[in-house]
């Protein structure tokens, strides 16, 4: 099983990216679950989508295309608004 960064995916398998992953909360993206009454302070979690791109691994095959056996993906929220939500980096 191979992943890769979204930043290292061709533009068109970003695009199939974007359109797959819609529960991502970024600047630019603003999912369903975020307009719940309990989540009026949910922090947003990446800057747009490139940073999120940037910042979430991909399930893909040896083409370069995503695996369509996952439809899962794993981020690293880079907290562009709250700084105190980021872990220390390890040394």
């Amino acid at each position: 099983m191979k992943t890769l960064l979204g930043s290292k995916l061709r533009p068109s398998v970003q695009t199939d990216c974007l359109r797959r992953f819609v529960h991502r909360f970024t600047g630019e993206h603003r999912p369903q679950w975020t307009t719940r009454p309990d989540c009026k302070a949910c922090p947003v979690q990446f800057a747009d989508d490139w940073d999120w791109l940037a910042h979430t691994r991909f399930h893909v095959t040896k083409t370069g295309e995503l695996d369509g056996r996952f439809d899962s993906c794993e981020s690293s929220p880079t907290w562009p608004f709250n700084p105190e939500l980021r872990k220390p980096s390890a040394p």
